[in-house]
């Protein structure tokens, strides 16, 4: 991977909320200046959808490359490994679109003491609600700590995505959505490959729900972020009403509530995760009537198990265009966090529409939380 070094705060990017939270800030995926056409063995000008986890005392990172965000099979996932908190990273592995499908949205988890990665397959076709994709969530494990990877297997039923899968008492869990952008559903799974399919977390149609980020409190409550991009008006997220509905479930998890929506934030592709008992998301930004224009942020949730809930916006991240999609990892002890994310050339700011088409560079930067203590 090549590292350009640039400053935190960029061409306007960069909150005015920002207490210094975000620190040592640099790209390393240049996709601006990739050369290659052949997204299945090399970088190309896209790079988009990452994630990250520490597994055996090493941080690993993942993310697809592609010629756009457009739904085709010339795309991979890049997996590489950091021994030094992200101040250098070894690529150790390149997983090629398969059955002529488009390949996205990888995130990281582990089965019986081996690191996996859940992903997305889909049909090339072009559709507003990813409808008439046939998506099928697949998995793949490796026996050696990244270097080798088993080929992708079904872990889910065809026309649901499944989201980040995460773990708890045991028990595997992921909110999927239907194709379409028609529903949200809980599946788990004792081993991390048989899932089966559970209740429904959000099924109304009109808000079109989709990714839908799940955190599990100490009390065993399940919160259930459910994005929701609205009519056909309100899509891109520039114009209406920027949505998040908020879902809760007790154990066994047989059934959610939705009492309360989030309102003027919309959480595109979400990761969320708890510090000293406060709960952070880092997602996508938008921004009302400013030609689809978009950040990645770092939010706070705030209030009590099963509600109600309010989100606080604690900094910008410096992104444009066609960003959001983030990993993080912690560092060590204390309150220091790796995070990743994908933006478009922060010069242009164009808007999303135009720049799921340009090229995207993968960011990474550090998250300094005791800033906000």
């Amino acid at each position: 991977m090549r590292r350009l070094v640039l400053a935190a705060v960029i061409a306007g990017c960069g909150s005015s909320e920002d207490p210094g939270v975000v620190v040592d800030a640099e790209i390393i995926v240049d996709g601006y200046n990739a050369g290659s056409s052949d997204c299945r063995a090399a970088i190309c000008v896209h790079n988009e959808n990452t994630d990250m986890i520490v597994f055996g005392g090493a941080t690993f990172l993942v993310h697809r490359t592609a010629e756009s965000q457009v739904l085709g099979p010339n795309s991979s996932l890049r997996i590489s490994r950091s021994d030094d908190h992200g101040a250098t990273w070894n690529l150790l592995a390149v997983l090629p679109a398969i059955n002529g499908r488009d390949l996205r949205d990888p995130h990281f988890y582990v089965i019986d003491g081996k690191l996996a990665i859940k992903a997305l397959t889909r049909k090339p076709v072009v559709s507003t609600r990813d409808s008439f994709v046939d998506t099928i969530s697949v998995g793949t494990i490796s026996p050696d700590g990244g270097r080798t990877w088993d080929a992708f297997a079904e872990i889910g039923p065809v026309t649901w995505s499944y989201w980040r899968i995460i773990q708890d008492g045991g028990t595997y869990y992921n909110a999927a959505y239907e194709d379409g952008d028609l529903s949200v559903r809980l599946f788990s799974s004792t081993d991390g490959r048989a899932w089966t399919m559970g209740p429904v977390i959000y099924d109304k149609a009109e808000d079109t729900p989709l990714e839908t980020e799940l955190m599990v409190y100490p009390d065993g409550t399940m919160l259930a972020l459910v994005r929701m991009d609205g009519t056909n008006d309100e899509l891109l997220g520039s114009t209406g009403r920027l949505r998040t509905a908020v879902c809760w479930s007790s154990p066994p998890y047989a059934s959610f509530a939705c009492p309360q929506e989030l309102e003027g934030v919309r959480l595109d592709g979400p990761v969320a995760f708890f510090h000293d008992g406060r709960l952070f998301v880092v997602a996508r930004k938008h921004f009302l009537e400013v030609e689809n224009r978009k950040r990645t942020a770092l939010y706070e949730i705030l209030g009590p198990e099963g509600g109600p809930l309010s989100i606080v916006e604690h900094a910008e991240l410096p992104s444009t265009g066609d960003t959001a999609y983030a990993g993080v990892a912690r560092i060590a002890d204390g309150d220091r966090y790796l995070v990743t994310w994908y933006s478009s050339v922060l010069t242009q700011d164009g808007p999303w529409a135009r720049a799921i088409l340009g090229p995207t560079d993968v960011w990474q930067a550090t998250l300094d939380l005791g800033a906000l203590k």
